[in-house]
């Protein structure tokens, strides 16, 4: 196991690190290597595993069965059905051990985020989106790093790669400022536990498109905060359709996306303002310049112009290249991207 924060300390010696050497690469026999770590150092880490869903019958009954499959009796599984109308629901409360909390009319993503941690009996609470699955052996992973923790904490994952195997790794950093600024923001899958609700609150409703970067970054601020490397948790489905990417169609986006990008600077205590408006702009054409090469890769042509023209903005941040890819995208709708050329000459040769 690597335990690494910014102040570069280190966890002591761990059954954790005793065992990780020899963890098999048989995915069965990991699960149960990682299982009875778990249990050795924890004795049973319940969890609640929740799915905000909507009008997401098929997806979200792939996603149960990743859930099931792997779920222990003392966990609990929640489907918050914010009230839709294909079935969701019913399909659902046909799973065993599922419980199935529905909406009758159509709260909003944040608010059924909310519902997911109300409704939760478990200390320490999964979210996982409706359009994604959980990979095989995810749960005994968040159970280690559960176990790690020792007391509250947010536990989130960044896949960094398996190049020679897939055994459990993290990093471990206490709150302060690196880590509010360099918490990982992938929101599904993701694990809270119920002491850090009980004093921070819930997700922000005032932020309808990014609470998740928001409250991410408060929890930084104040918990410790565990980033799992691998084995890889959840298995994204890129769709047109995603969440995600229907909030970045919405006009007030990227206004509101800006004002999460300060909330998350104030969390980090950042007080000099010519620091914090360039830590604003780095941030900011970081994750545009992202949402701008996923929505090129979907060829949803109307997305890139709305992203290249609020690049425009920030062209005094922009290198040359940037900011001639932004202008383009922003008339044409397309974005030449390098990996392009390069799969081209790799075709040539």
């Amino acid at each position: 196991m690597i335990c690494d924060c910014q102040r570069r300390g280190r966890l002591r010696p761990s059954s954790f690190e005793r065992l990780e050497s020899s963890i098999p690469n048989c995915s069965c026999q990991k699960e149960e290597l990682m299982t009875g770590v778990a249990e050795r150092s924890t004795e049973v880490i319940p969890l609640t595993i929740a799915i905000p869903a909507y009008n997401r019958r098929s997806s979200v009954q792939i996603l149960l069965k990743s859930i099931c499959d792997q779920a222990r009796s003392e966990d609990e599984v929640i489907v918050s059905d914010d009230g839709s109308t294909d079935g969701t629901s019913e399909q659902s409360s046909m799973m065993p051990g599922v419980r199935v909390i529905r909406h009758d009319t159509n709260q909003g993503m944040v608010a059924n985020w909310n519902a997911c941690l109300r409704a939760a009996t478990r200390d320490w609470i999964c979210v996982v989106h409706d359009d994604d699955r959980l990979e095989f052996g995810a749960l005994a992973a968040l159970r280690c790093a559960c176990a790690l923790a020792k007391g509250p904490a947010l536990i989130v994952h960044q896949y960094a790669g398996n190049q020679f195997d897939d055994v459990f790794r993290c990093h471990y950093s206490t709150p302060s400022s690196w880590t509010v600024l360099n918490c990982p923001t992938i929101p599904s899958g993701a694990v809270v536990h119920r002491t850090i609700i009980d004093t921070l609150g819930l997700f922000d409703a005032r932020f309808k498109y990014s609470s998740d970067l928001e409250y991410f970054a408060r929890i930084a601020s104040r918990f410790p905060l565990i980033v799992i490397e691998s084995p890889r948790i959840v298995e994204y489905r890129l769709h047109g359709a995603n969440y995600q990417l229907q909030t970045w169609r919405q006009t007030d986006f990227y206004d509101q996306f800006e004002e999460v990008q300060r909330s998350i600077i104030s969390h980090a205590g950042i007080q000099d303002e010519t620091l914090k408006r360039d830590i604003l702009d780095k941030r900011m054409v970081s994750n545009l310049l992202y949402m701008l090469n996923l929505a090129d890769r979907l060829g949803d042509r109307g997305l890139v112009r709305r992203v290249g023209k609020y690049c425009q903005r920030l062209r005094r941040r922009l290198s040359v290249r940037q900011t001639v890819t932004t202008y383009i995208a922003a008339i044409t709708g397309w974005c030449p991207r390098l990996h392009r050329v390069k799969r081209l000459r790799s075709t040539s040769t």
